[in-house]
């Protein structure tokens, strides 16, 4: 008789308690919707799930369920652990007074709102910029017998080109995610860079150099078979071209008389720093007439012609 009563006893208990888990499970149900912890940092368990231990099985109503559930809400570097009832985002965001400014993006990471959901509300930014770029020119060399072996001129000088872009730049939470170029548009062509590359094999090997020597150059001159004219007109010119320098070479032109190798090579086979080559070719252009001398030594024979006429 006394083991019935306590068996009775003991069952009356356990109806008792799980009575008064139920009242109690229905009263933080009924009479609170959400609860908010705040906190810099958190730290997420994603592997308890509240529904799973309390709830049972996932099932499709549970999308608009209004069931409990711990839900983190991350904005910049603060951290929101929210205990909510609540099934929209945006209604725990505007709850809890989370702004959304401008352009803001809110992520979830699961489907719906669910226990263990992490929530981003990332501030987003697009910046427009105007930027201008070099473009680089191109560089032809060309090959020329017009100067010596080894030696470069410039025919044409490169100039960069610009092209100007409208890039919009986009921004999350301060940090560049991606670029967008709106408009590309050149405004100024690049202009090509063009070298001259001598080819000649003219040399000073075998020439006896003798530098700036006038009195040398004018006896060759006065010994040759040339008329007083010519004499004349020779010495002027060389000294007027080179100061009576065989070996001159600081420019396009070369020797006594500055002659151009590409001219002097179509025309002749000796050595462009050959001075007596020079003065003997160089009367025959004298005796072309003048107006070969006025075309192809023009500054010089016109400082002649201001001295001594025209003959």
């Amino acid at each position: 008789m006394d083991i019935q009563k306590k068996k009775n006893s003991s069952k009356t208990l356990t109806t008792t308690l799980t009575l008064l888990l139920f009242l109690l499970l229905s009263f933080l149900v009924v009479g609170s919707n959400t609860i908010v912890l705040a906190q810099e940092e958190s730290y997420v368990d994603e592997g308890v799930d509240i529904k799973d231990l309390v709830f049972g099985t996932n099932m499709e109503l549970e999308r608009g369920s209004r069931r409990p559930k711990l839900v983190h809400i991350k904005k910049g570097d603060y951290v929101y652990n929210v205990f909510t009832l609540e099934t929209d985002i945006y209604k725990i965001l505007e709850q809890f007074q989370i702004s959304l400014d401008g352009e803001d993006r809110v992520i979830v990471s699961t489907d719906y709102l669910k226990n263990g959901s992490l929530v981003r509300v990332i501030k987003t930014e697009s910046v427009i910029e105007d930027i201008q770029i070099e473009i680089p020119f191109e560089r032809e060399v060309v090959k020329t017998d017009k100067y010596l072996k080894g030696e470069i001129y410039t025919a044409q000088e490169g100039v960069l080109g610009v092209r100007t872009q409208k890039v919009l730049n986009y921004y999350e939470d301060g940090v560049l995610v991606e670029k967008k170029i709106l408009v590309d548009r050149v405004v100024k062509s690049p202009v090509k860079e063009i070298l001259e590359e001598g080819t000649s094999l003219y040399s000073l090997a075998g020439i006896d150099p003798k530098g700036y020597n006038c009195d040398y150059w004018y006896r060759v001159v006065d010994t040759g078979p040339y008329t007083p004219e010519e004499q004349r007109w020779l010495k002027f010119i060389m000294y007027c071209e080179s100061g009576c320098n065989a070996e001159a070479n600081k420019g396009s032109y070369k020797g006594l008389f500055q002659w151009s190798p590409f001219w002097w090579n179509k025309q002749f086979t000796e050595n462009i720093f050959d001075g007596h080559a020079q003065i003997r070719n160089t009367v025959a252009k004298y005796r072309a007439g003048e107006k070969t001398r006025s075309s192809q030594w023009p500054a010089c024979n016109a400082k002649y012609i201001s001295t001594y006429g025209v003959n």
